[in-house]
């Protein structure tokens, strides 16, 4: 039997574990261009990858979707040429609309764009461009801004949706582009933060059980992979192909040693890559989070540069939400525990494998000073970030609230003959409920 954990590539179809909620959003939500920000490995691609599998699947969509992947673009040139060979990869898709693809040829990003655009309103369909390591718009900037002017122009007029992904570092591209006449490139996109997988599906992944060969593991040592991992789905699944072995022709998982936890030069690459798109001030948290082990928002003001409350909370705020941290709770008498009404939040380092890097390289990254992201940029982002994750939330727990309420008013009369479909749906509306719910109080706090 193989291991069945995937380390490396981008997932789609049923390989693909989790994000419902994310993908409907970002299926049915009327913004006309939305940036999605994850950390390194956090699936940026793969979420692309199954939104574009979905809708190519979805009978009667109004979206038809276009992979464009800038990975290694730098010129103009380059742009307008991977865009040619994404339209080309998907060549069936686009003559079914009357796309003459091979006339797009030697055009510019611009031209071809339009020319879908034009394509497919004449069927009653728009384009949902969907854009993977959108860093290299940064060269872009830097190379030739007007060309980069025009996309941003064709990405938020209206004729399509576009959907980008890419690490913190697209956040040079407001300062590169801060002189503009008109707002800076990223000013119009909706920020969207990737989260760590939901418990659910967590759970889920480490059992395989979407998959012909599910792995029999057993809850304690489920428990163990996600408190490590953190529910990072490239950790989840690191940590579960190296525990991965054959018995009797089944797949299972033994159990945890030292050596599984520590950062190989893939993983340390990675890391390394997400510590240079935090900004100095996320780093000084960071660090010194690494460096007390769990810490108080109180305790971080006090041992860093930062007099506000309010501004250590922000930031805190956003690198939970991309991973780099994870709140914990603790007691008065400093035992952990889950959250109750006398016990308060402190932090920790996101995940097990980036708390022993940190601590392995902590000298040489205590001496990191320069960073190509900024406070100010930061800041920006944070507050961006917290209006639509705050107007999402406010509009999401009243609506599973409403359906909660439906079912359970649907079959108050006669709860013993309730199909067990329904009595899963009520469960995952409660699990649900009671997750958003409590993100809302915390951002609320």
């Amino acid at each position: 039997m193989r291991n069945p954990y995937s380390v490396g590539r981008w997932l789609r179809g049923p390989d693909h574990y989790g994000r419902e909620q994310l993908l409907e959003y970002l299926i049915s939500a009327e913004d006309p261009a939305i940036w999605v920000v994850g950390t390194r490995r956090m699936g940026k691609t793969s979420m692309l990858r199954q939104l574009e599998w979905l809708l190519t699947r979805q009978e009667g969509a109004s979206a038809v979707p276009l992979f464009w992947d800038l990975q290694g673009s730098e010129t103009k040139d380059d742009f307008d040429y991977e865009l040619f060979l994404a339209v080309e990869d998907e060549m069936p898709r686009f003559q079914a609309y009357g796309v003459d693809v091979s006339a797009l040829y030697n055009q510019d990003a611009i031209h071809i764009l339009r020319t879908l655009q034009r394509a497919l309103r004449a069927h009653g369909k728009h384009l949902l461009l969907l854009i993977d390591e959108a860093e290299a718009w940064i060269s872009l900037a830097r190379n030739d801004y007007q060309a980069l002017a025009r996309l941003r122009k064709a990405f938020q007029n209206g004729g399509m949706r576009t959907i980008m992904t890419s690490t913190k570092l697209l956040m040079q591209l407001n300062d590169l582009t801060r002189n503009w006449l008109t707002s800076p490139f990223l000013f119009g996109f909706t920020l969207v933060n990737l989260w760590n997988l939901e418990p659910e599906a967590s759970v889920s992944l480490v059992m395989q059980e979407q998959s012909n060969t599910p792995v029999n593991v057993e809850r304690e040592r489920i428990d163990d992979i996600l408190r490590h991992s953190h529910r990072h789905p490239y950790l989840v699944q690191t940590l579960c192909y190296r525990l991965f072995e054959e018995k009797q022709g089944r797949g299972s998982l033994r159990e945890i040693r030292e050596e599984d936890l520590q950062a190989d030069h893939l993983l340390a690459g990675f890391f390394e890559v997400d510590f240079k798109c935090l900004a100095p001030t996320e780093r000084q948290i960071l660090l010194t989070v690494a460096r007390q082990g769990v810490i108080s928002e109180e305790e971080l003001v006090a041992k860093t540069d930062n007099e506000s409350i309010d501004q250590i909370s922000m930031y805190v705020h956003g690198m939970n939400n991309l991973g780099y941290l994870q709140r914990v709770y603790s007691r008065a008498d400093g035992t952990a525990g889950t959250p109750a009404r006398d016990e308060f939040p402190r932090w920790t380092i996101g995940n097990e494998f980036l708390r022993r890097w940190m601590l392995e390289n902590y000298q040489e990254l205590a001496q990191t000073l320069y960073s190509d992201v900024s406070d100010y940029g930061v800041e920006t982002l944070l507050e961006m970030g917290r209006k639509v994750e705050l107007d999402y939330l406010q509009h999401e727990v009243p609506e599973l609230q409403g359906r909660l309420e439906s079912l359970l008013a649907a079959y108050s009369g006669h709860a013993d003959q309730t199909p067990p479909e329904v009595l899963q749906e009520i469960q995952e509306l409660r699990r649900e409920l009671e997750k958003a719910s409590a993100q809302l109080r915390n951002m609320a706090e």
